[in-house]
């Protein structure tokens, strides 16, 4: 069983960071880090659509507007990923979390590879919200 989680409060309303938020894979993703090609939702955020993440593939889960972005993963990771926003004092508490058991070649890669790039790249989209809502604030 894996699980992973990250998490951080941004100064701004759950609606807010889910404008941006729901961007992530498509053409105006702001918050995707380096190259936009390596996750793309080529039909966009709807419940079933493919998501093209590196080689791997899998799909869009639960969308909840304002509350969560769920992505189901199959085969590689029987739980999915995706995220949370919690209202709390100051902000919204974004969480993401990575859970579900692993299979095929997931299972030896997550420990030795991917799990490093996967926490680069989820605290730089943390990043990348926090940037995002900062410079909204100051126009």
């Amino acid at each position: 069983m894996v699980y992973n989680m990250h998490e951080r409060v941004i100064p701004a309303s759950p609606e807010r960071i889910w404008e941006l938020l729901a961007t992530i894979g498509g053409e105006q993703d702001r918050l995707w880090p380096g190259d936009k090609s390596s996750f793309r939702l080529p039909e966009g955020l709807i419940p079933g659509a493919p998501v093209e993440h590196g080689p791997m593939r899998y799909r869009v889960g639960a969308i909840e507007p304002g509350r969560r972005l769920w992505f189901d993963t199959g085969t590689q990771l029987s739980g999915g990923h995706g995220f949370t926003l919690h209202p709390v004092e100051g902000g919204t508490l974004v969480r993401h979390e990575l859970k579900g058991r692993t299979g095929g070649v997931f299972r030896l890669m997550w420990p030795l590879v991917i799990r490093r790039k996967h926490d680069v790249v989820i605290e730089k989209i943390l990043d990348n919200l926090e940037r995002e809502i900062s410079r909204a604030h100051a126009d």
